[in-house]
Formats: C-alpha cells, structure tokens, sequence
C-alpha cells in the first residue's frame, strides 16, 4: 500500500504564493488500478511528481 499523509506543495512569485496541493491525505492499495482528475491548475502533475 502506498498511503500519502498531510502533502503541502506551493509556489512562489515574488510576494504572491500559490497553493498547489494543501494537506493532500490519499492512499492507494496494492494492484489498485486509479485515476486522478480535475481541472486543468488543480495539482495532479505535481501529486503525481511527488509519488
């Protein structure tokens, strides 16, 4: 099982801070098969680089 607890992820611009991923709890159980959607800026590439 894989299993991801309280995952903060952001971004900084000069004085502006963007929240990609705040407190992300998810887990995955073995030969699970997932999917992962939203809408485009919701943070799926960035979870899916941290995993």
């Amino acid at each position: 099982m894989l299993e991801l607890k309280n995952i903060k992820k952001s971004f900084k611009t000069g004085t502006f801070v963007q929240n990609a991923l705040n407190e992300v709890n998810i887990k995955f159980n073995k030969k699970e098969f997932v999917t992962i959607l939203g809408p485009s800026g919701s943070g799926k590439t960035t979870l899916l680089n941290i995993i």
